[in-house]
């Protein structure tokens, strides 16, 4: 009985479980594009944001993430120049990981790029940016009050 305890404790401890949290690529939302969006963009792309609310100069993709961010998409599949997935992780937050993607992410496809320059996730077209500190992230849903309303650009 001792052998079969100390066995089960070595076991829980094993790298078994992570395994478990492996999330496949290509979990998108149940609903289609929008009309006039294509899951699949030729070449690569970068991306800015646009608050819906002010209609003003878009900011740039370099200034949305400090950076170029480069970005191409293939059959819904987001990734960066790094190879990293597009997802929406457990928080709703849009960002880049792995690969494999982040345990726990919900949406790792479902992308399309719209004939308006917008990118969308699943049937919206419609983002957040939300400050945090002095920095924004992006979210596909109204998480805080700080929020606003934004379409990502490409």
């Amino acid at each position: 009985m001792k052998t079969a305890r100390l066995v089960l404790l070595c076991l829980s401890f094993w790298p078994f479980n992570s395994l478990a949290d492996t999330v496949p690529v290509g979990i998108a939302p149940p609903e289609s594009a929008p009309e006039g969006c294509v899951d699949t963009a030729d070449g690569n792309f970068t991306i800015g944001t646009l608050a819906l609310s002010a209609k003003r100069k878009r900011e740039s993709a370099s200034e949305a993430v400090n950076g170029t961010f480069v970005l191409n998409l293939q059959d819904g599949v987001l990734r960066d120049d790094s190879g990293r997935i597009g997802s929406i992780v457990a928080n709703y937050q849009f960002q880049f990981d792995g690969p494999p993607p982040q345990a726990g992410a919900i949406y790792t496809g479902g992308f399309s790029v719209c004939a308006n320059n917008s990118l969308a996730l699943g049937g919206s077209t419609v983002w957040y940016r939300c400050t945090s500190g002095n920095f924004m992230n992006i979210y596909d849903r109204n998480v805080a009050p700080q929020c606003v309303a934004a379409n990502i650009i490409v």
